[in-house]
């Protein structure tokens, strides 16, 4: 095997190993696979992203994902992925999920993660939502408005 195939081969376990502690939830180790630069964007731009922000740096995102599990969910899982593909630097996860509020209220929904790697490091990060079933079922002000964006996140 080659460094390259070996490198793309971490790659691909780290984008794998992100959903997973996600589940757990993780999120020190989450915060590990980020590299300093990390940054998440939100998709698509017509939804209303957590706190109004459309991108959040390394240490926003572990304590937004944090905050969501805390405060929203009583959990969260992502699914076995349905497709996954891979290229230089950058792996494509489609993948739903299954969680529960605080409010007992099943949460289902589905995104497109969208991979981009400096080494082993997750760089950045895109995360599609279903965003008509995301709006439905948050309403205005999506997740924030549940209360996993306050200032003090």
């Amino acid at each position: 095997m080659t460094i390259k195939a070996t490198l793309e081969s971490k790659q691909l376990q780290n984008a794998h190993a992100f959903l997973a502690l996600m589940s757990v939830p993780d999120f020190d180790g989450v915060a590990e696979l980020l590299a300093p630069n990390f940054m998440l964007e939100f998709f698509p731009e017509s939804l209303s992203p957590p706190g109004g922000k459309h991108a959040l740096n390394g240490k926003e995102t572990v304590k937004f994902f944090k905050r969501a599990t805390d405060d929203v969910f009583e959990y969260i899982v992502y699914l076995p992925p349905l497709y996954t593909f891979q290229g230089p630097d950058a792996v494509v996860i489609h993948v739903k999920s299954e969680g529960m509020t605080k409010s007992q209220r099943k949460y289902e929904n589905e995104y497109m993660y969208t991979f981009q790697f400096c080494g082993e490091k997750i760089v950045k990060l895109g995360q599609f939502v279903d965003s008509k079933y995301y709006a439905e079922f948050f309403g205005a002000g999506g997740v924030a408005a549940a209360g996993a964006c306050d200032s003090d996140a």
